[in-house]
């Protein structure tokens, strides 16, 4: 007995464990919040120059990240149904086995309620035998359990359960074997659900008067003085009555009160560990102790783990007909029996509580009111409360059913079946979360889509659901209905409770220009610890700073959220700040689309001159093959990063390698390199780059303001000029050793080519060193190719070439140069050309 005592009480622990875990994750898995994330751009001047004493530059596109939750279908599980099919079938077992145990009237009894239950189970539904397997059940059952309970009383125990067992496991094995359904033992509970549902029902209705005995033993247990323990059981006691009959209210719409959510289980569970201490005396009547041994310690924690169990797997699966079915019978049953019998105790019990007698003890044994009378009038106001009710848990428990079976239909993909299964789920609860749902997620004919609000309303007025509100709300949305899409949110219990729905009330209001309101909810939503309306409360934010020029204070809770992470970069950008970058690599060279927009507006940033990790970055995800897609994005990011460091060469290598990578999408890339060339002081490069952006069809309505500057211009005061960084490097070369000071010449050389000036003079400090260094020439041919009109440079690269051995390199660039300059120049140049070539001839042929 010991065995199945701690194998019994260790399945009620797993199972009060697993309905404690079902409330606390409700259907957040089977039907799981969902975040739809859209990234919007916003314009952003990098200012480069005055243009007629106007501020002027590059407009680029920054990236905001908004978020919204949404919900999708719902998930088929199935494991929590499997755990109820196991549960049902131990319950079954144990009920069978230790009936064997009780007197014949019992024995009637019970085994009248487990025939019932059997043909609840609706095995012909299975396909095997038709109807004949049912008869084949129950006749199983009759003979076996009769046998022990009248012809062999005295089997032991091991022997009796082992033949229900094998009985029962008879069955599992036509279930799981003799069928080719996919997961037989699903369509099982499926079909079969009403018979957990009668089981647990009875258990519960047992249990329901237990907790006035509780009570009545606390109050009234080891008082020296009667009277006192009167008044705390009657405060206690009517407190107890009250809350009952309250929730009955409540769920009834007779009073509009906000009781602890979880109420009913918090009483069922009460009643559980009452009716368990309460047990010995509750059934004093039967004298077999070994009887009242297998009640207590093996069926009672059985019975209790098949309804936690039962309870668990309806709020898992959003079988919400089935936990309002269950949630019925529990406050019908605490209220009618709680009631009932508190007056039977007081009937019972004033006058010898007056005396002072302890009387507890024989609480169940009240002479003035029998126990079997008020245990009979309790049951019928059960019922009674059942027809109050239309017999609505009866139909709830029956749409429960058909929701599952829709499911199983949709899980093996039978859409006919699922829609019929779904319809009349809700003929019979009209209200039910599950059918009205999925009905409608899978419409799909212009009539079944039109009735989709009106399904989402169905649910909102069975019971407050932020799921259905946002479902209801989205669909408005979709369809650009903003004042319905607002209205459907606002001043709705699910706005003020759930964070889900008070951040898509603050898009909606965002969305419909009420910014102050949208503020307000993305603020408050904060408390809830919602990293989502964290997010946009930062992409708010920079609305905001861009339409009334204020800076916002928020204490970011989530600065590692990237959503937030891009939005605060933006913000960041446009008021001049700096927001270290924070970021680690992808070791996998994958770069995300959230990532890549964080690294973009990052890479914009015109305070932050210390972005060489940024840089780095970028070139890291360029690099891999994985990124073709975001090169172009990169690449200009890279370019605007390299421009606002100073790094004047890269920036355009980068702008052209951008416009070598897409000469579709060329037109933005030539116009970030007009501007920048008019920065430079190249007028003709701007102009030239401008034509090129219009041939690709760039007409922004940011080109024109800049080309009509360039007609109206009078001061022409742009001009590049590094020759300050030449001259720092100058005075810091008396501590640099020459190895470090040539490296950072060719850095400044490599730096700007439009300063041509200082460009040569550092490559000409190079040459002090070595003439035929192989970077010089490398320097100078990038040089040419970005500062194109430069015959200062385009000399200086022909001499290179004839230091380097690449005359021919250099007589094609002097045909170059006859364009630049005059044919003076031009045999000046050829002569120098020629001379050096013999030079190095002569230096050669001496070695």
């Amino acid at each position: 007995m010991n065995i199945f005592k701690a194998a019994s009480f260790s399945i009620a622990g797993i199972c009060l464990i697993y309905f404690i875990y079902a409330l606390l994750t409700g259907d957040n898995l089977a039907l799981p919040w969902e975040v739809d994330t859209t990234f919007k751009t916003r314009p952003l001047l990098l200012e480069y120059f005055q243009l007629n004493g106007e501020s002027a530059g590059l407009y680029v596109d920054q990236i905001i990240s908004w978020q919204k939750f949404y919900t999708g279908e719902i998930q088929f599980l199935g494991w929590p149904e499997t755990i109820v099919f196991c549960l049902f079938f131990i319950a079954l077992i144990t009920v069978s086995t230790v009936v064997t145990y009780l007197d014949r009237f019992s024995y009637f009894i019970t085994s009248g309620i487990i025939v019932f239950v059997l043909i609840q189970m609706r095995l012909e539904e299975l396909g095997i035998a038709q109807e004949y397997l049912t008869y084949a059940v129950i006749g199983g059952y009759a003979i076996v359990s009769y046998l022990f309970h009248s012809f062999y009383p005295n089997t032991k125990l091991w022997i009796r359960i082992s033949a229900i067992t094998l009985l029962y496991g008879i069955i599992l094995g036509v279930i799981l074997l003799g069928t080719n359904l996919t997961n037989p033992h699903l369509v099982a509970i499926s079909y079969g659900i009403i018979g957990p549902v009668i089981l647990s029902t009875i258990f519960i209705v047992f249990i329901a008067g237990d907790n006035i005995f509780t009570l009545f033993k606390l109050t009234t247990q080891g008082s020296s003085n009667g009277k006192e323990s009167f008044k705390h059981f009657l405060i206690i006691g009517t407190i107890y009555v009250w809350l009952a009959i309250l929730i009955f209210l409540q769920r009834t719409g007779y009073i509009n009160i906000s009781l602890f959510e979880e109420t009913p289980y918090v009483l069922l569970v009460f009643s559980m560990a009452s009716g368990y201490f309460c047990i010995d005396r509750k059934l004093h009547s039967i004298q077999d102790i070994f009887g009242i041994t297998l009640l207590k310690n093996w069926l009672y924690p059985i019975s209790c783990s098949l309804v936690l169990g039962l309870i668990a797997f309806a709020h898992l699966t959003i079988n919400d007909s089935i936990v309002n079915a269950l949630e019925w019978v529990i406050i019908l049953s605490h209220m009618t029996f709680g009631l009932v019998f508190f007056v039977y105790a007081l009937a019972n019990f004033v006058s010898p509580l007056f005396e002072n007698i302890e009387v507890w003890p024989v609480f169940f044994q009240g002479l003035r009111a029998p126990v079997l009378v008020a245990r009979f009038l309790a049951f019928v106001l059960f019922l009674g409360g059942m027809f109050y009710l239309d017999n609505r848990p009866y139909y709830q428990v029956k749409a429960g059913q058909y929701g599952m079976l829709a499911a199983l239909g949709k899980k093996v993909g039978n859409d006919i079946l699922t829609d019929q299964y779904y319809r009349q789920s809700v003929f019979h609860d009209f209200y039910n979360f599950k059918a009205n749902y999925s009905l409608a997620q899978i419409a799909k004919r212009a009539d079944e889509v039109e009735s989709v609000p009106i399904k989402l309303n169905n649910i909102l007025r069975g019971a407050e659901s932020p799921k259905a509100r946002i479902a209801y709300s989205n669909y408005y949305a979709e369809r650009d209905l903003l004042y319905q899409e607002l209205t459907t949110l606002l001043n709705s219990i699910e706005s003020e409770n759930s964070p889900e729905a008070k951040n898509n009330l603050g898009l909606s209001h965002y969305r419909y220009s009420n910014y102050d309101s949208a503020y307000n909810y993305f603020v408050n939503d904060l408390s809830a610890n919602s990293v989502v309306s964290e997010g946009n409360l930062a992409a708010l934010n920079y609305d905001l700073a861009a339409k009334i020029k204020f800076d916002t204070t928020v204490n970011y809770k989530y600065t590692n959220d990237i959503n937030v992470m891009i939005n605060r970069q933006a913000l960041a950008n446009a008021q001049g700040d700096v927001i270290p970058y924070n970021l680690s690599l992808n070791p996998d060279t994958i770069l995300t689309r959230p990532a890549l927009f964080y690294l973009y507006n990052a890479a914009l940033n015109q305070s932050d001159t210390e972005k060489d990790f940024i840089l780095q970055t970028i070139d890291y995800y360029l690099a891999s093959s994985k990124n073709d897609q975001y090169n172009n994005f990169l690449l200009i990011a890279r370019a605007v990063g390299h421009y606002n460091q100073g790094n004047v060469n890269e920036a355009f290598r980068s702008i052209e390698n951008s416009i070598a990578a897409s000469q579709a999408s060329a037109g933005f890339p030539y116009f970030v390199k007009a501007v920048w060339a008019f920065d430079q002081g190249q007028v003709d490069l701007t102009i030239e780059s401008l034509d090129n952006a219009s041939k690709k069809g760039y007409y922004e309505p940011q080109v024109q303001p800049f080309v009509d500057g360039l007609k109206e211009l009078n001061n022409y005061s742009e001009v590049a000029d590094i020759s300050d960084q030449l001259g720092a490097l100058e005075n810091e070369k008396i501590n640099l050793d020459s190895a470090t000071y040539i490296k950072r010449l060719k850095t400044i050389a490599d730096l700007n080519a439009f300063d041509h000036k200082t460009t040569l003079s550092a490559i000409e400090k190079i040459s002090v060193y070595n003439d035929k260094d192989p970077d010089i020439y490398s320097i100078l041919l990038s040089a040419i190719n970005i500062n194109s009109n430069s015959p200062e440079l385009l000399t200086a690269y022909i001499y290179q070439c004839a230091r380097s051995g690449y005359s021919s390199f250099g007589k094609t660039a002097i045909d170059r140069l006859e364009t630049m300059v005059g044919a003076e120049k031009i045999i000046e140049v050829e002569d120098k050309f020629e001379s050096i070539q013999k030079e190095r001839l002569a230096d050669l042929i001496g070695k």
